[in-house]
Order: structure tokens, then C-alpha cells, then sequence
């Protein structure tokens, strides 16, 4: 063997093990964040779901039901709307996540990532990091877009950006479960049925689209405890006004509950299938 080979070796064995120094591990993780975001350039279609979809359904609602929902909200109901939308779409994208490393799995691209010399978390924060991007580039669309319908913001442009930065960190708690259930799931058609069977069920059931107190009593108390209904309640107390000190103390409750619960589960998922 000659000496560059053994040195591959070594390294790829360092890597297996664990034993990269931290300006390795970063490096190998800016490169796994760049090759995701690379796959979204090459694929622009891979933003449709929290571009194009957040957006119809803000139309949908405003125009369709608005008209019937100005006596249950006070003032526009587009206000009401748009931080919901923002917090349904800061969630359901992180299924995305799930979604590409089910396909990685499921194309052997793991297999070849393995026999490379690079940390193998590298792979799984390459994912993360680039889902997490690409829903704040989708935020900054999906807000553009409210704008131009007519949504204002009332309160300040840090109390907005803190408004996301809630959000945003139930997405990356939500994340965890995401790469939970790609980690375990066959394809990544099973990664997206899933999500979808547990996230549309929490997004209607919410005050995502409608006050809670216009719904049925015995539902009130799913939804007063659903994490969405409270991250929407955050987002809008923090961009239209209002109490947001309980919305986002249980959100961020929520957000670290899932986090200590899935992020392990996740990593050893993940670690037992790479």
C-alpha cells in the first residue's frame, strides 16, 4: 500500500470512528450544506411546497372563506392569515428534510458518502442546515408575496424577525422527527405519507385558519394544545400585535421537548442505517 492510500485510510477510519477535529468536521459539513443547496439550484421545483402551495393557500382563504371569517377575527383576516401560513409552512417543510435523506438512503448515495474520508454527521447537518435555508429563502417569498395582497406588519421589524426566529425553531425541532422517520422509513413516498398523515391533521386542527374559540368544545382542547396553534399565536402577537409571552414560551417549550425527545432517536436511526 502505498503511502497516499494508507493515508486515505487512515483517514477514512478517523472519519468511521469519529476522530475528526472540528475544522474537518466543518468543512465537511460546509460541503454536504453546499452540495443541498446545489440540488435545490439544479431543481427549483424542490421550493414548490413552501413557495407556491403557502401561497395558494393564502389566496384560497382570503378570497374564498375571508368573507365569511370577518365576524370571527378582529380586523383583516388576511392579518390573521399570513402568520399562520408562515408558521404551516416553516413546519411542513421541514418533511423535506425526511424526504432527501430517505432518497439518499434509498439511492445508495450513503453507501458512497461511507466511503469517503468525511464525518458521517456531516451528512445529516449538510440536511438539516440546507432545509432550514431554504425555508427562510421561502419565508422571505411567502412574505413578499402577503405583501403584495395587502398583509402589513404592526408592531416592529425585530419583533417580525423574532416572530420567525420562534418559528423557525419549531421547524428545526420538527426537523428531528423528520429525520427520524427518514431514517427508518423504506422510500421516500413512505416519508412523505406519514408527514402527511400526522401534519394535516395538526394543521387544520389549529388556529392556523380560524380563532380556536369558533370550534367545537371538545376540539378546542386538541387544539389549544397543538404545537402549531400556539407557534401561529406567537407569530402573530410578535408581527400584528398582542400577548406573546404564553404563545411563545410553550412554542419554544414544544420546540425543546421535540428536540430532547427526537434527536437522539434520530441520531441513532440514522447512525444504525449509514
Amino acid at each position: 500500500m502505498s503511502t497516499a492510500e494508507a493515508g486515505l485510510a487512515r483517514a477514512r477510519g478517523a472519519a468511521a470512528a469519529g476522530r475528526v477535529s472540528p475544522r474537518e468536521w466543518l468543512r465537511h459539513s460546509g460541503t454536504m450544506i453546499r452540495r443541498n443547496l446545489l440540488s435545490i439550484k439544479a431543481d427549483p421545483e424542490e421550493l414548490v411546497d413552501v413557495t407556491i402551495f403557502p401561497l395558494i393557500m393564502t389566496v384560497l382563504f382570503t378570497y374564498v372563506f375571508g368573507g365569511a371569517m370577518k365576524g370571527s377575527v378582529n380586523g383583516n383576516y388576511l392579518e390573521f392569515l399570513v402568520p399562520g401560513i408562515l408558521a404551516q409552512m416553516l413546519t411542513f417543510g421541514t418533511m423535506y428534510t425526511g424526504i432527501k435523506l430517505s432518497n439518499d438512503f434509498s439511492k445508495g448515495v450513503i453507501d458512497r458518502f461511507r466511503s469517503l474520508p468525511i464525518a458521517r454527521s456531516a451528512v445529516l447537518n449538510g440536511h438539516i442546515v440546507a432545509a432550514m435555508l431554504r425555508l427562510l429563502i421561502a419565508a422571505a417569498i411567502t412574505t413578499g408575496s402577503a405583501a403584495v395582497l395587502g398583509f402589513r406588519v404592526h408592531t416592529s421589524a425585530p419583533a417580525f424577525l423574532a416572530g420567525l426566529g420562534v418559528l423557525m425553531t419549531l421547524g428545526l425541532a420538527i426537523s428531528w422527527v423528520a429525520v427520524y422517520i427518514g431514517s427508518i422509513a423504506k422510500t421516500p413516498q413512505a416519508v412523505q405519507g406519514v408527514g402527511q398523515l400526522v401534519l394535516f391533521p395538526m394543521m387544520f386542527a389549529s388556529s392556523i385558519f380560524a380563532p380556536t374559540n369558533t370550534m367545537p368544545g371538545w376540539l378546542q382542547a386538541f387544539v389549544k394544545v397543538n404545537p402549531l396553534t400556539t407557534a401561529a399565536d406567537s407569530a402573530r402577537a410578535l408581527m400584528i400585535g398582542g400577548p406573546a409571552f404564553h404563545p411563545v414560551w410553550v412554542t419554544l417549550a414544544w420546540s425543546a421537548a421535540l428536540t430532547v425527545v427526537f434527536a437522539p432517536l434520530a441520531v441513532r436511526a440514522y447512525r444504525r442505517r449509514s
